[in-house]
């Protein structure tokens, strides 16, 4: 510190009095506590989006969440809430989220001997309607992998990105068959195609005579390719593992209070959870690419806009979603995940 520096502090010390404050410095602030707990509470109910999949859903959020009289904050806050930027809010969201992390999953794809029946496909989705979809197993088997354990067979339909989460107590031909044949049932529309890896559980007698027989395309993924199925492994991270997480479940009590949390969060990942969908990518210098991302949009808004589906499944749709709500789907998830640990933990399991 310089001589000029250090006489300056030392007279600012003198005169300034003892019961006298300093004043704030910088620029003061703009949103309110309250503005701050109402994006906390809302980006809660939301289970914890990023700031560009949650800003576009603002207005809706509040919107039925005062429906169903659930809103209990003031004016101001709402009105800050509604016109408070992107940059605001994932500036405020990312320190929420700064203390979650990532961990890393077990695989227990195995190759099989009827690859060669089953073409391989690795080429663009674009052209893929509603129907097309790609599926693959989550394992929830802790540190251990071994006996039985409890698996998610997992789909999302990639014109949509409508999923559908099915649990089963192990990954036998018969088990995945059951599995399929729910997901096809529950799906808004036409089951048209299947895309999995290259595990046995999908790639044998029993799933390609049931896929033929129902005209579905049964395709593959090339080996050791994960980005062939890019869109089902990304959302393996938000469904089985955000939710059930990587602890172990190895019991039937526990495979079907899974099937009752998948019934509810499907309502929830479909309805109310925002998604990107690429629309180009820009060459660099370097040879970087720059992704260019449309509007944030739930896979329910993505049906209603595709014109090769038919208006009455959009009107079940509409109808369905002014019947939820997502603050009551998310604590039903919250309820079932708690049952779902009891129920292991039942069996002798420490979590």
């Amino acid at each position: 510190m310089r001589r000029k520096s250090v006489i300056r502090a030392f007279a600012r010390a003198h005169t300034r009095s003892c019961s006298t404050v300093s004043p704030r410095l910088g620029r003061p602030r703009r949103y309110t506590a309250e503005t701050e707990a109402a994006l906390a509470w809302v980006w809660e109910q939301y289970a914890y989006p990023c700031a560009e999949r949650l800003h576009g859903e603002i207005n809706e959020a509040i919107r039925i969440f005062k429906r169903d009289k659930m809103w209990h904050y003031g004016e101001q806050a709402t009105e800050q809430l509604l016109t408070m930027s992107l940059g605001a809010m994932k500036l405020r969201t990312v320190a929420m989220a700064r203390r979650r992390g990532l961990v890393r999953g077990i695989s227990t794809t195995r190759s099989g001997a009827l690859l060669q029946s089953v073409p391989v496909f690795c080429g663009s989705w674009a052209h893929k309607g509603p129907g097309y979809g790609q599926v693959d197993t989550v394992v929830h088997s802790g540190v251990k992998l071994m006996g039985a354990m409890v698996y998610t067979v997992n789909y999302v339909d990639v014109a949509t990105y409508w999923q559908e989460p099915v649990a089963q107590l192990d990954k036998t031909a018969e088990a995945t068959l059951a599995s399929l044949r729910t997901i096809a049932q529950r799906l808004p529309w036409q089951l048209k195609g299947l895309h999995p890896d290259n595990g046995s559980e999908f790639i044998n007698e029993l799933g390609i005579d049931w896929c033929k027989r129902r005209r579905i395309e049964l395709t593959r993924s090339r080996p050791n390719k994960k980005n062939d199925n890019c869109y089902i492994e990304q959302r393996n991270n938000v469904t089985a593992r955000k939710y059930i997480g990587y602890e172990r479940y190895d019991c039937e009590p526990a495979a079907a209070v899974m099937n009752e949390l998948y019934e509810v969060l499907r309502l929830y990942l479909n309805f109310f959870q925002p998604t990107f969908k690429l629309e180009s990518k820009q060459k660099q210098a370097g040879g970087r690419y720059k992704r260019i991302y449309g509007k944030t949009k739930k896979p329910y808004q993505l049906a209603l806009a595709r014109p090769d589906i038919d208006q009455a499944v959009k009107d079940r749709l509409i109808a369905q979603y002014e019947s939820l709500n997502p603050k009551v789907l998310r604590d039903r998830i919250k309820a079932l995940t708690n049952e779902l640990e009891r129920t292991q933990r039942a069996q002798g399991y420490r979590f």
